[in-house]
């Protein structure tokens, strides 16, 4: 199976009196052009989006049409893009279809930590107050408690995904932020401060996914989906270890085992990791075994995960540059495939020949409680 079709949108601070739904219109018209392929050449369509972030009930009525869904089947995921890729997936292994077009896209109105108290139980957690922001930073805290990480190790992660995004045209944070800026950031909830956070982008993005065949009657520069999976974490907080990312650790398990990858950090030439902050980036080092448990800043620190590095990681400039809540880890999914075409212009990592994408997805419930692993390999 294979990405055959990419498409993103301008990815920005707002939406300029656009619907919700005309930012999935945009996106899936650029990967069919991508592609080279017409609205009658999808099988199926598949739209991602969350009720309570776009504002309206089933909101999916408008996405799954603009997308292109209109007398066509259709479904609808309730999660980040990323898992509605995995079921994408599914479907073509399933071989219910062989051309799959999914979309996903990023438009609050309002601020998401406000919406984002909805996910959590209505009788005891939610009137406290608890968002996904505060999730994000008990996590951090109780990392930054167990291993001993210095703030100015974690500075050195925004810096260098910043540093990236000041690389990368389509970015929604295009300038560079030195380490002693970010830990003088306002402090909004410890203990991160305000540039340990990603923006609030507005924007699409769409894939077009392929079974074997269709793809090598589509394009002569397949990406292969090589290996994938996901896994989801305790629902509660107190009932899993905050200092570690176990469902990454369980998707990418299996991930690598359905690509052949034994040792992720020789076999992998690039990575776009969902950064939603640079400590969930370190635990994200460890969770995929780049780095032993406690010792992921070691990578930052080295130069490994840098330009040029053994291996660059998110050299889009990552979620912390661009966060378009919902579409994220799709967009992790894009650059990286990106990067195996040779397309990523000024932020090309040399001779990139297999990747890894993750995504994490906010709605199903906070503190990276569902992680997807993508490995992908170029044609």
């Amino acid at each position: 199976m294979a990405i055959v079709g990419i498409g993103q949108t301008a990815l920005r601070a707002s939406a300029d009196d656009r619907l919700y739904h005309e930012h999935d219109y945009e996106a899936a018209r650029l990967a069919l052009s991508d592609a080279g392929l017409d609205r009658g050449d999808v099988d199926t369509v598949i739209c991602s989006g969350w009720d309570a972030v776009d504002g309206r009930t089933i909101s999916d009525m408008h996405t799954a049409m603009s997308a292109g869904g209109y007398l066509k089947d259709s479904s609808h995921v309730g999660e980040d893009g990323i898992m509605a890729l995995a079921y994408a997936y599914m479907r073509i292994a399933a071989g219910l279809f062989d051309v799959a077009l999914v979309t996903a896209h990023g438009h609050a109105e309002s601020s998401f930590e406000t919406v984002s108290n909805v996910v959590f139980d209505p009788l005891f957690v939610r009137s406290l107050g608890q968002s996904h922001l505060v999730s994000l930073a008990l996590q951090a805290n109780a990392y930054l408690q167990r291993h001993g990480v210095s703030g100015e190790q974690a500075a050195k992660v925004a810096v260098k995904n910043r540093g990236n995004g000041a690389a990368n045209p389509r970015a929604h944070l295009q300038s560079p932020v030195g380490v002693e800026e970010v830990l003088t950031s306002a402090l909004v909830c410890y203990p991160l401060r305000d540039l340990h956070c990603p923006p609030q982008s507005v924007g699409g993005v769409a894939l077009i996914l392929a079974s074997e065949d269709a793809a090598r009657r589509i394009t002569d520069r397949p990406v292969w989906l090589t290996g994938i999976h996901w896994a989801i974490d305790s629902y509660e907080l107190g009932s899993k270890e905050l200092s570690r990312l176990d469902a990454l650790a369980g998707a990418a398990e299996r991930a690598y085992g359905m690509a052949g990858i034994s040792d992720p950090l020789r076999d992998l030439d690039v990575a776009e990791l969902h950064d939603i902050t640079p400590f969930h980036e370190l635990m994200a080092y460890e969770a995929l075994g780049l780095a032993p448990e406690g010792a992921g800043a070691r990578l930052v620190g080295e130069g490994v995960t840098g330009a040029g590095g053994d291996l660059p990681v998110n050299p889009s400039g990552g979620v912390l540059c661009t966060n378009p809540y919902g579409a994220s880890g799709l967009l992790r999914a894009a650059e990286a495939a990106l990067q195996l075409r040779g397309e990523a212009g000024e932020r090309q990592v040399p001779g990139a020949a297999r990747a890894l994408a993750h995504g994490m997805s906010a709605p199903s419930g906070a503190a990276a409680r569902t992680d997807c692993v993508l490995i992908l390999e170029g044609g």
